[in-house]
């Protein structure tokens, strides 16, 4: 078997685990920086946290950045902006993947292929790695499924997203 890019590899994956999947690379993808450095003096690397480093990297979206996404046009991006429309809303509020779903009125696959679409153009277009939302993924009451993933914006996002929605 010849592989035309040798830099991707085709992994098998259930079809059940692959939000599961994505959602693993985009958290590793967004864990790209360079461990911190020794402190002078120092036995090795200061601790850092991750989770913060999340959160000024999603709350550095500027109000004419997500306008900029407001005027993409491509699919993906409109159907992220259909979804931070919703988020905005309600800061710090999750929604569930489900409730997307119903409220957008997309069959699931969909949703996943525009969510996976969008971490592309955000990579390709953007050069971000790090959506303006966070996602959660949390025990599923639906039988069907023993997680769903979770949605939602900082106030600090909502507000920018808010501001450049009046702005047009």
């Amino acid at each position: 078997m010849t592989q035309e890019n040798p830099a991707y590899v085709s992994v098998p994956v259930p079809a059940h685990l692959v939000p599961a999947v994505y959602a693993f690379i985009a958290e590793r993808s967004g864990a790209t920086a360079a461990p911190a450095a020794a402190p002078a003096g120092g036995t090795g690397p200061t601790s850092r946290d991750p989770q913060g480093e999340h959160q000024r990297r999603r709350d550095e979206w500027a109000v004419e950045d997500l306008r900029a996404l407001i005027s993409d046009r491509r699919d993906s991006v409109q159907v992220v902006v259909a979804i931070l429309d919703i988020l905005a809303e309600q800061p710090g509020v999750k929604v569930s993947y489900g409730a997307l779903v119903a409220a957008l009125g997309l069959d699931r696959t969909r949703l996943r292929g525009s969510l996976s679409g969008f971490s592309r153009v955000l990579k390709a277009h953007y050069e971000r790695e790090f959506w303006p939302m966070w996602w959660s993924e949390i025990a599923s009451e639906d039988e069907d499924r023993a997680t769903e993933y979770w949605y939602y914006v900082s106030e600090t996002v909502a507000k920018r997203w808010l501001q450049a929605r009046a702005e047009g």
